[in-house]
């Protein structure tokens, strides 16, 4: 089962069509880890109104994909159309993929359903294994990243670690390069380096495809007979404090993409980034997304989803 072709990863890819509209998208290197494009992101604007609502409905709309498989879908739809008609089945469905989610920890689980989302769309890569909650109190995190999904390039499968840092106001990581010092130290020395003897915190019930399951399980075994290469992808979300230029669209996004690249201005020469052993610096990905105030944003993430 090691040997599935690249077309059939991205046959499980979602339609993220509509949530990528709602964001703009900017790839540059922005001086991080020589070579590598990054990508630089943020919500879009339709002429000067800012497109936060239509981007978080959205991303809620994919939770479903978030939890559970296709299959799985076909199943409880199956058992909640009984003594109902098929609206009000997936009214139940979605229902019931919303109360998955932690009610304590719904700012983290925003950055890991939006990186769940985008390592679909630029990395083609489909999710393999999640970390599970803790069964004795499933409000508490578990530690592992946040999600690790499986791509195929030619003949090379490609595994994706992620990690979804999330700074606002209340986050002792002040702006864009000290966020990033803090999630790429995170992602190296706690998931990374001790990924393989974690890899027992991680399911695949429910979510992956069958045809994965093997892949899935032989992995985490530690018997994935593939040639294989393991890379890290960071997101970072952070709390966007200068002005907007709104004289145009163009310079509203605009303004996004320069804080990006103000705060990422010599982060090389920085001890943290220093600290990169060489071999690693191409296996690394950022994925950096400025948000005008993101308090306000997880707020009403935290509406919709209870709604």
């Amino acid at each position: 089962m090691n040997n599935l072709a690249g077309n059939e990863y991205e046959e499980l890819i979602t339609d993220l069509e509509k949530l990528l509209n709602t964001m703009y998208v900017y790839k540059n290197d922005f001086s991080i880890t020589n070579g590598n494009l990054h990508i630089g992101t943020c919500i879009n604007y339709a002429d000067l109104l800012e497109m936060r609502d239509e981007f978080l409905n959205e991303l809620i709309y994919t939770i479903i994909e978030y939890v559970y498989s296709s299959t799985k879908q076909e199943k409880l739809i199956k058992k909640f159309k009984t003594g109902r008609n098929i609206s009000a089945a997936y009214s139940k469905l979605f229902q019931h993929s919303k109360s998955k989610f932690r009610k304590s920890s719904l700012q983290g689980q925003f950055s890991e359903l939006l990186i769940f989302n985008l390592l679909q769309y630029y990395y083609n890569a489909v999710p393999l294994l999640r970390k599970m909650a803790i069964t004795t109190n499933p409000e508490l995190e578990r530690n592992g990243a946040d999600a690790i999904h499986i791509a195929k390039e030619n003949d090379k499968y490609l595994i994706y670690l992620a990690e979804a840092k999330t700074y606002n106001r209340n986050n002792s990581a002040s702006g864009l390069k000290e966020a990033l010092k803090d999630a790429t130290k995170d992602m190296i020395n706690k998931h990374y380096i001790r990924h393989r003897e974690e890899l027992n915190l991680y399911v695949y019930d429910d979510f992956i495809s069958k045809d994965f399951e093997e892949i899935a399980e032989n992995y985490k075994e530690g018997s994935f007979s593939g040639n294989y290469e393991v890379h890290m992808v960071c997101i970072v979300s952070y709390d966007f404090k200068s002005d907007i230029d709104l004289s145009t669209r163009d310079t509203a996004l605009q303004s996004m993409i320069d804080d990006i690249q103000k705060g990422t201005t010599n982060i090389m020469t920085s001890k943290a980034f220093k600290g990169i052993p060489t071999h690693l610096l191409s296996r690394i990905h950022y994925i950096i997304f400025p948000v005008k105030d993101l308090e306000n944003l997880i707020e009403k993430f935290t509406e919709k989803l209870r709604g």
